[in-house]
C-alpha cells in the first residue's frame, strides 16, 4: 500500500457501516468512514491523525475486505535534478497517446469513463500515461470485451512505450 493510492469502500464496507456487525474499534470505523474513493491514503491518514491510526489500519481494512484499491499511485511528480527536458519525440508520443486514449474513453466508456478522463487530463508525461494504461485497459475490457479492447490497448502500448 502506497501513500499515493486511492481506496474506496467495498460493498462489504458499506454494509458494515450500516449494520455494525463486526464491532470495529472507533478508530477503524472512523477511518472506514473517511475512505471515500477520492482521497489518497496519505490524505486520509493526515486527516485522521487524531485517531492515531497508521498505514497498518488501512491494511487491516483491506484484508477484511472493507476497502479496495480504486486507483494506483501516480508516477512521481518530482523529477530528479539532473533530468533533461522531454525530447520532441517524447512530447509527440505523449500528445498522440493522450489523444488516442481520450478518443477511446469517449467512444467506448462514455460517461462511465469520466473519472478516467480526469486522470488522463492530469497526466503530464509519457510515464503518467504508462501508469494509467493498466487501469484504462481493465475498464475497457470490462466494457467492450477482450476482443475489442486488445487492438486499442496494443496501439496505445506501441505509442507510449516506443523508444527513439
Amino acid at each position: 500500500m502506497q501513500p499515493g493510492e486511492i481506496y474506496a469502500k467495498t460493498e462489504e464496507g458499506m454494509r458494515e457501516l450500516k449494520e455494525r456487525k463486526r464491532n470495529l474499534p472507533v478508530a477503524l470505523r472512523t477511518l472506514l468512514i473517511m475512505v471515500d474513493g477520492n482521497r489518497t491514503v496519505a490524505e486520509v491518514l493526515e486527516r485522521s491523525r487524531t485517531l492515531r491510526v497508521d498505514i497498518d489500519a488501512f491494511s487491516l481494512l483491506e484484508r477484511n475486505g472493507l476497502i479496495a484499491k480504486r486507483f494506483s499511485a501516480p508516477s512521481s511528480v518530482e523529477a530528479p535534478a539532473s533530468a533533461e527536458s522531454p525530447t520532441d519525440s517524447e512530447v509527440k508520443r505523449f500528445l498522440k497517446g493522450q489523444e488516442r486514449m481520450s478518443d477511446a474513453i469517449t467512444e467506448h466508456l462514455g460517461l462511465r469513463g469520466y473519472l478516467m478522463m480526469l486522470r488522463l487530463q492530469r497526466a503530464g508525461n509519457v510515464r503518467d500515461l504508462r501508469d494509467l494504461l493498466p487501469d484504462f485497459a481493465q475498464a475497457l475490457v470490462k466494457r467492450v470485451g477482450v476482443d475489442a479492447a486488445t487492438p486499442i490497448v496494443t496501439e496505445l502500448e506501441r505509442i507510449i512505450v516506443q523508444r527513439d
